[in-house]
């Protein structure tokens, strides 16, 4: 079937002209008569003895100023601030945004109030989107899709992978939930980013930049150790601080370097930081044969080298082909 352009032009234009409406409505500050202090942080709080509303504030919600020097995104933060109070809500977050690539573009102008973003940890949604895409395999495919339209071919060359077995492996998820989906006007098996979808992917990667800011403070990311997916007592003892890996690592290897394990230790907590150590003596992003893999694991672990790749590999430390040809990490 053939694209009516003129059509999808014209829709365009009728979407801008409506979110271009939507802000001219949101810069509108509500009308009060009276001072800045009538804006108490107190639901209790009456204002003067006139008809106009009585404004409700959240216990926390306060009146910020000079936030920003453009004085129309200050009136946007006011009008929330007076949306929370007249509500109770704890908060309120507004984001727009427009990304383009290859001749499709995605343009947005969202508002939510956090109590409602909050029910998404409660009912467990955040937890089964960030399981879904949070896997560096699912979000190379995001990212190469983002960018343009691929066929599976495509994507194995581009995000190299061994097979498109591999590949409809990782679709499978991003497709039933809705991220991604077949370019019905393109070659049969060509897929893209569905375009509602884009600005939650964006959003997800600029909510990722605030977490990583350095402004305010430093985190360390990579102190996450992956614990193994059978595990049905995840608790504290799964938690390690730094001075209790220290404990662990001095306990269990007799040498740093070279590396060497004296015993494999049977309890989780400390298995996961012995592995954690074995791991980081591959070099990442390079492909090892088993016997590579076996040379390397043999002057850590002479012992049982055989149970140590195999811990690697069940806690996710390694990944392997299913024929055991390659080994990475």
């Amino acid at each position: 079937m053939s694209r009516n352009i003129e059509n999808e032009i014209d829709e365009i234009k009728k979407q801008m002209d409506e979110m271009k409406s939507l802000v001219t409505q949101m810069l509108k500050t509500p009308k009060n008569s009276g001072s800045q202090e009538q804006f108490a942080i107190n639901q209790n709080t009456e204002k003067s003895t006139n008809s106009t509303k009585k404004l409700k504030f959240a216990d926390d919600i306060k009146k910020m100023k000079n936030m920003h020097p453009d004085e129309s995104i200050t009136a946007i933060m006011d009008r929330m601030e007076n949306t929370c109070g007249e509500n109770g809500e704890t908060g309120r977050v507004m984001y727009l945004g427009v990304f383009a690539s290859e001749n499709r573009q995605s343009s947005w102008i969202q508002e939510s109030n956090t109590d409602s973003l909050l029910e998404f940890i409660e009912n467990r949604t955040a937890e089964k989107v960030l399981n879904c895409i949070g896997n560096n395999d699912r979000l190379n495919i995001l990212l190469a899709l983002l960018k343009k339209p691929m066929s599976v071919s495509m994507l194995v060359e581009k995000c190299g992978y061994n097979s498109t077995g591999q590949v409809y492996h990782h679709l499978k998820p991003l497709i039933a939930s809705d991220l991604i989906a077949e370019d019905k006007h393109s070659a049969k098996g060509t897929y893209f980013v569905q375009p509602h979808r884009v600005q939650g992917i964006i959003m997800m990667l600029a909510g990722i930049g605030d977490l990583v800011d350095t402004k305010y403070s430093k985190g360390n990311w990579d102190e996450n150790s992956e614990i193994h997916k059978s595990a049905t007592m995840v608790d504290e003892r799964y938690l390690t601080t730094t001075e209790e890996e220290k404990e662990i690592i001095e306990k269990f290897f007799s040498s740093l370097d070279p590396l060497v394990l004296e015993k494999f230790p049977p309890k989780e907590k400390r298995k996961i930081v012995v592995l954690k150590v074995i791991a980081e003596q591959f070099e990442k992003d390079k492909k090892y044969t088993e016997k590579e893999v076996n040379d390397i694991l043999k002057r850590i672990y002479e012992e049982d080298h055989v149970i140590i790749r195999r811990y690697l590999i069940e806690y996710g430390f390694m990944k392997r082909k299913n024929d055991c040809s390659e080994y990475w990490l």
